[in-house]
């Protein structure tokens, strides 16, 4: 399951992106991105996950 929570964090068009909040319309889900203006749709964005994210700020695995 993903959760679509306020600062939760996907990859969107090769860049890095946390979540604002959802917006329900006709139309079907959103997802507002915080720091912009723009709105995608959830298949849209890949989710990141931590312990990925962890071990790349850690250093883990540099030679």
């Amino acid at each position: 399951m993903i959760l679509y929570k306020p600062g939760a964090q996907f990859l969107f068009k090769g860049r890095l992106v946390s979540v604002d909040h959802v917006i329900i319309r006709r139309t079907g889900m959103w997802v507002r991105l915080a720091n912009s203006d723009e709105t995608c749709r959830p298949e849209d964005l890949t989710p990141v996950a931590p312990q990925t994210s962890r071990l790349v700020d850690e250093g883990v695995g540099r030679g």
